[in-house]
């Protein structure tokens, strides 16, 4: 059985299959008080963090707002970043542990305080995400073991998860094949394209805000006392530089190359279903899925995965073999490759075999951004030209995005915040730019040129 595709949206996200609103073109030079370099979520939280204190902040999307990563997703809020608790407790401590899950939490608050004062209907709702062990996995005693004991000392330390059993867990994934699992019970998910697309709304609303689409940035330089911003047409005097292109960070500070590995994931949407196909956000070895509720009641699959983290065909080295910028990093980051799409479509048939003759709507790839140590460079990214910035999210941007942004910008600005007097020292120990934990060992691309 094979799945049938709509070719008409191969490469587009379901997520950005809506109205979309444009913004003006850059069509002179400025002076600003800073420039923030990208319009994901990242970029908007930060111009709001600037806008709050008075600052003038110009915003330069290369393209068109939301195109990013942070429209292509799972649309999950994770509490826990991209590594297990017992994990992050052998690597560190486990007050270090507590206090870096607590932070997941205060984001996911800020962040619904921002659904909620711009009024985003972004179908916001706390299902959970589930992690579940798999009977076709050698190690699977071990992996179901491993979740009953994370999920203990979770509860220990004051986190709402759930241990879930054999049954439990074939029950919830609709599946013979798990065996075990937990589940992060104050998890949510909302739909990223009209998250981002609001924020972007609300955020643009506020003084001292502007942004452009279509200004691609070349080159960033230090004129001693200033920071010049050049685009292909124009440039930009500023005090500051604020940095929120994630995986494409190191092709302005070429330094951070090592830390910051750019990574393909892929997706698919499947045509409305009338039956509920799960509910919440889940993830297993080579796949994550989540449901999607239409306006009309009926539902979709959202469906992703399908590789292993050393995959050579969706690694992206950032630059070529003569040190120029890798003009496949963004030509091919966001496009799916058939090789993925076929080991993503045989995860599906395996784990929905139910579902495996339904056509796909939609199918597209992601660009992503992994540290080796799992979270992200976050701070002081280029002393000299006074770059501050936030990348490598690891797949969790709705874990660490508003943090960081206040944190960033209160240090920048020499100013106090709530984020910064309860998680400052944690943001500064574990996420500091550079540091030798983040660095990546030698791998293999067939991206190489």
């Amino acid at each position: 059985m094979s799945t049938q595709l709509d070719l008409s949206h191969f490469g587009s996200p379901y997520w950005l299959d809506l109205p979309r609103p444009t913004f003006a073109t850059l069509d002179r030079n400025l002076n600003a008080e800073a420039v923030v370099i990208g319009s994901g979520i990242a970029g908007m939280k930060i111009a709001r963090c600037l806008a709050r204190e008075g600052v003038d902040a110009v915003i330069l999307e290369a393209g068109r707002a939301c195109d990013g990563a942070s429209s292509r997703n799972q649309g999950s809020i994770n509490q826990g970043p991209n590594m297990s608790y017992p994990d992050c407790i052998r690597r560190h401590s486990r007050d270090i542990a507590r206090e870096l899950w607590q932070m997941g939490l205060e984001n996911h608050r800020l962040l619904k305080s921002q659904i909620d004062e711009y009024h985003i209907d972004c179908d916001y709702q706390v299902d959970g995400f589930t992690s579940l062990a798999r009977r076709d996995e050698a190690d699977w005693h071990d992996r179901v073991e491993a979740y009953r004991r994370e999920s203990d000392l979770l509860r220990e330390d004051g986190f709402d998860v759930t241990f879930l059993n054999e049954q439990q867990a074939e029950q919830v994934g609709g599946n013979s094949i798990y065996a075990g699992g937990m589940r992060y019970e104050s998890d949510a998910q909302f739909h990223s394209g009209k998250y981002a697309i609001g924020l972007v709304q609300g955020v643009t609303r506020l003084p001292h805000v502007q942004l452009f689409e279509t200004a691609r940035v070349h080159e960033i330089e230090s004129t001693g006392t200033r920071t010049v911003v050049k685009t292909e047409n124009h440039t930009i005097e500023t005090e500051r530089v604020f940095l929120s292109t994630n995986a494409l960070v190191p092709q302005f500070i070429p330094g951070l190359a090592s830390a910051l590995r750019a990574e393909r994931g892929q997706v698919f949407v499947t045509e409305p279903l009338a039956e509920r196909p799960c509910q919440g956000s889940f993830g297993t070895s080579l796949a994550w899925w989540r449901e999607i509720i239409e306006r009309d009641g009926r539902f979709r699959l959202l469906f992703g995965g399908g590789r292993e983290r050393e995959e050579p065909d969706s690694l992206f080295p950032q630059f070529t073999s003569d040190g120029g910028p890798n003009p496949r990093l963004e030509a091919e980051g966001f496009r799916p490759s058939l090789a993925h799409q076929r080991r993503l479509d045989e995860q599906f048939q395996l784990l929905f075999p139910h579902l495996a003759d339904v056509r796909i709507t939609h199918r597209w790839g992601g660009l992503q951004s992994f540290t080796a140590d799992d979270v992200p460079q976050a701070g002081l990214l280029d002393t000299e030209r006074n770059i501050y910035g936030i990348a490598g999210f690891c797949g969790r941007g709705n874990c660490h995005s508003d943090v960081c942004a206040e944190h960033i910008v209160s240090k920048a600005l020499g100013v106090e915040s709530n984020v910064s007097n309860r998680f400052g020292f944690l943001i500064e120990t574990m996420m500091q730019a550079p540091r030798k934990s983040a660095d990546w060992k030698p791998w293999q691309s067939e991206q190489s040129l």
